[in-house]
């Protein structure tokens, strides 16, 4: 039998780069959240790349990238263009949290 855990149904929009805010996002998920995180068209994330970064060891993958994000779905949006924020008002319509770490007035 399956039991749901204590965030399933919770809808989680992750607009954040860089460890805390989108390792709060990976929490929830752990514990049944639906997380859609969004990145920027081009190379997405900047901390997809920071495992490239000295002293990180050499991997083919980016195991800290697939740490910081597992569980979530992934949507590529430019947050800079005017055409996608309907898109975006229509993701904070859906989600019952927000997280971001941009400054204000971003």
């Amino acid at each position: 039998m399956t039991t749901a855990s204590i965030f399933t149904g919770l809808k989680v929009l992750d607009a954040a780069t860089f460890i805390a805010a989108p390792a709060a996002a990976t929490m929830l998920s752990d514990f049944g959240a639906d997380v859609i995180k969004i990145e920027p068209p081009g190379q997405g994330d900047p901390q997809r790349r920071l495992s490239f970064v000295p002293p990180s060891p050499r991997a083919q993958a980016n195991y800290g990238w697939h740490l910081a994000n597992r569980n979530k779905r992934g949507m590529v949006i430019d947050l800079k263009s005017q055409a996608t924020t309907e898109v975006l008002k229509r993701l904070v319509q859906w989600a019952d949290v927000v997280i971001t770490n941009f400054p204000h007035g971003t």
